[in-house]
């Protein structure tokens, strides 16, 4: 299904469900001035379905670019599928080095924290401050405003909710989503300072002017949101226990 964040950035989203909890695998499609940008590929589980969204998004033409949370499983696999669908598209690889190591040879390598343009508007990738591997990253699209978060920012949620923003779910993403998501996916979060980990949250959100945080593995965040889902996050990061 898609859902429209803002003018012009689409969320792409699929829902996998399991005995207790459904858990997205996202997409997002940014129509840019000279083209259409599309940040991870998605599952090949859910391909047919991705391929038929963008095609409506698109008019058949699919994405000019795509950019790579990850450079690895699901976030890339979908890659050579696009092409044979659509033809030769300019792929970001998240990482720095050597894309072919991972699985991409024909993508190019990120540069970040410098504005980049793409289908004629700026992004910036960054290192994110939460991730599950050292092949990812963070991606700011200036023009609206959304940061791609990639794992971070990640949560489960009930049926239901598989196509709502945070503001429109009644609650917001519960704790225990949150936490059980986290202790899935970056298990080791429990191990790191909550206050230099909120530091690092703050300053971010104050340097960047986001409206969404849009995460591949949850429903995306508004901006007025942001303080809330921060305070959430580092509350669920229950630190260990000595017996």
């Amino acid at each position: 299904m898609t859902t429209k964040l803002t003018d012009d950035v689409h969320w792409i989203s699929s829902c996998h469900p399991d005995d207790e909890y459904h858990m997205h695998m996202s997409e997002y499609l940014i129509r840019g001035e000279n083209g259409t940008v599309l940040v991870d590929s998605g599952s090949s589980h859910y391909r047919d379905e991705i391929i038929a969204e963008i095609n409506q998004l698109t008019d058949g033409n699919g994405p000019d670019v795509i950019l790579l949370t990850h450079s690895t499983l699901p976030h890339t696999e979908n890659v050579p599928a696009f092409e044979s669908e659509w033809g030769e598209i300019k792929t970001i690889a998240a990482t720095g080095r050597f894309p072919e190591i991972v699985g991409l040879p024909d993508a190019e390598a990120r540069q970040l924290n410098a504005p980049v343009e793409f289908a004629g508007r700026p992004f910036t990738c960054m290192h994110p401050l939460l991730t599950d591997v050292t092949v990812s990253q963070w991606v700011y699209d200036h023009e609206s405003g959304v940061l791609f978060t990639a794992e971070a920012f990640g949560h489960y949620h009930d049926p239901g909710n598989c196509d709502l923003t945070t503001a429109e779910m009644d609650g917001g993403p519960s704790a225990d989503h949150v936490d059980a998501f986290y202790l899935d996916k970056i298990p080791f979060v429990d191990y790191l300072d909550r206050e230099r980990l909120g530091n690092a949250f703050e300053t971010l959100f104050d340097t960047l002017d986001v409206t969404y945080v849009a995460p591949i593995h949850g429903n995306p965040i508004p901006g007025e949101r942001l303080d809330r889902y921060v305070d959430d996050v580092i509350e669920a990061l229950e630190p260990p226990t000595t017996a």
